[in-house]
């Protein structure tokens, strides 16, 4: 008779998720033992029981764990390993025909042969367990066909793995693993055959999968590729073929899908200010925000006549008040390739004959000039809630590394603002002030090729009334418009040769 039939009985809580469960138990050894039992009933694992040898199997979907009672070792068997024997650090007991494992210890094992991990409150008696990634890719569909010198396997999953491996073995199989995944091992052995491989075997793993496929015929060579628009993951197999010719026009073929990424086919229209934020005011009471929409508009019309299969966005199409980090948001989610905001400046002092049309590109000011415009239009923040906290990181030094990460755009954005400042003094009765660089807010956001432009002074009275009237507003947007169109031009062209 085992001692722990004498033993002091305990409830030890296993707490899964949001679900709590209550599981026999008893203290015994100076150590809380739990019921193998009723531990993994709670778990959802299956479990059988020898009559002759009294012995316990847990089965899961990645193994299984044989324990015995009054013996401190535990038999593991996972899918496509060899068994192991481990030892506890104290026995397993046996009570009322059931078997006892120490709470403290027997999380360790179990996690060999469920996706999540264990953890054990001794003061509380509580068996926490937490899945491990509830979320991981799972193989949907697998599909092989017989391409010019060699085939294509392709893995359809949910989302796309964080990595994997493949290779021929000498038994003219071909091993995939992918990393973290799972599979109904089941239905994946059940795939037919196609016209590369005979079957198909499936085995799951804690974290990963591997499939292992019976090829039809011999191959050279193996690669994968990344199909991320359809979450696939493709194996290419090369026959004895020139297999550097295949993968040569495998990369072609996918070089001209990326070329697709690259078309400048959404143009992101931003009038500054809005609502309750007025902009700067002119010297004949004249808001910014009113006149920014209204070049902003005639500029979205003369896209749409110069260039008819580019959508045109604009952050805001009336009075409203748009907050300076939401805009960029906008242009990103539009998938926008091209940003645009437009304002117009003033001096602090009216009236002023300072004048001329200003054309920037994100990167911290390099002159005091160009500093003070930032620092007015990024006045803009004070109309927004939190704006304090919600802009705290935005100083001198995070501008720099935000402009960092910019670089891949810098150099287009910068050719984009002296193509606009060209063009506009072309057609509009606005002198060229030229290109500079300071730090907004506004373009912060945007992931893309970006310029803020400023369209003239309010506070120079006859540059105000260009700006206020129909033909000024007008002539900067079919200029602004004129350069988008070149800019086109020259990006594309510069990708597609690349």
């Amino acid at each position: 008779m085992s001692p722990a039939l004498f033993a002091q009985p305990r409830v030890i809580t296993l707490i899964k998720g949001s679900d709590s469960t209550r599981i026999g138990g008893f203290l015994e050894l100076n150590h809380v033992y739990i019921s193998l039992e009723e531990l993994s009933k709670g778990l959802g694992l299956r479990t059988m029981v020898s009559k002759s040898t009294r012995k316990l199997g847990v089965y899961s979907n990645y193994g299984s764990l044989l324990f015995a009672p009054d013996n401190d070792f535990i038999r593991v068997s996972r899918a496509g390993n060899e068994p192991r024997l481990y030892q506890l650090p104290l026995p397993i007991l046996s009570a009322n025909e059931r078997l006892y494992a120490p709470s403290n210890y027997i999380g360790r094992y179990l996690s060999m042969i469920v996706h999540g991990t264990f953890s054990y409150n001794e003061e509380k008696e509580e068996l926490s367990f937490s899945i491990a990634d509830t979320v991981s890719p799972t193989i949907m569909d697998i599909k092989g066909q017989v391409k010019a010198n060699g085939g294509i396997i392709q893995i359809a999953l949910s989302k796309l793995p964080k990595d994997y491996e493949a290779a021929i073995g000498q038994d003219n199989s071909l091993y995939l693993t992918l990393l973290p995944a799972n599979a109904d091992t089941l239905e994946l052995d059940s795939l037919p055959p196609s016209e590369v491989y005979s079957n198909i075997l499936a085995i799951q793993n804690p974290n990963s999968v591997q499939l292992v496929f019976k090829l039809k015929q011999s191959f050279e060579s193996e690669q994968v590729f990344i199909d991320s628009s359809a979450n696939s993951v493709m194996v290419a197999l090369y026959s004895q073929a020139d297999v550097k010719k295949i993968a040569a026009d495998e990369i072609k073929k996918r070089l001209e899908e990326e070329k697709k990424n690259w078309k400048l086919d959404v143009v992101v229209i931003d009038p500054g200010h809005g609502g309750k934020d007025p902009g700067a005011i002119g010297t004949r009471g004249t808001m910014e925000k009113n006149i920014t929409l209204a070049i902003a508009i005639d500029l979205k019309k003369y896209l749409k006549q110069k260039l008819p299969k580019v959508k045109v966005v604009m952050t805001r199409k009336d009075d409203e008040f748009v907050e300076l980090d939401k805009r960029g948001e906008i242009a990103n989610d539009s998938s926008g390739r091209l940003f645009i905001s437009i304002h117009c400046n003033s001096m602090p002092h009216k009236p002023n004959s300072a004048n001329g049309l200003e054309v920037y590109f994100l990167r911290p000011g390099r002159t005091d000039e160009a500093i003070r415009i930032a620092a007015q239009e990024n006045a803009a923040i004070k109309y927004e809630n939190d704006y304090e906290k919600k802009y705290e990181s935005y100083d001198e030094d995070n501008m720099i590394l935000t402009t960092m990460a910019h670089s891949a755009y810098v150099k287009y954005s910068e050719r984009l603002a002296q193509l606009i400042a060209d063009n506009v003094s072309s057609f509009a009765s606005v002198s060229d002030d030229g290109v500079s660089q300071a730090g907004f807010y506004v373009l912060v956001g945007a992931s893309m090729p970006a310029v803020l432009i400023e369209a003239g002074y309010l506070s120079n009275r006859s540059e105000e009334k260009y700006l206020r009237s129909k033909s000024g507003q007008n002539a900067i947007a079919r200029g602004v418009a004129n350069a988008v169109v070149k800019f086109k031009a020259e990006y594309e062209k510069n990708f597609t040769q690349n």
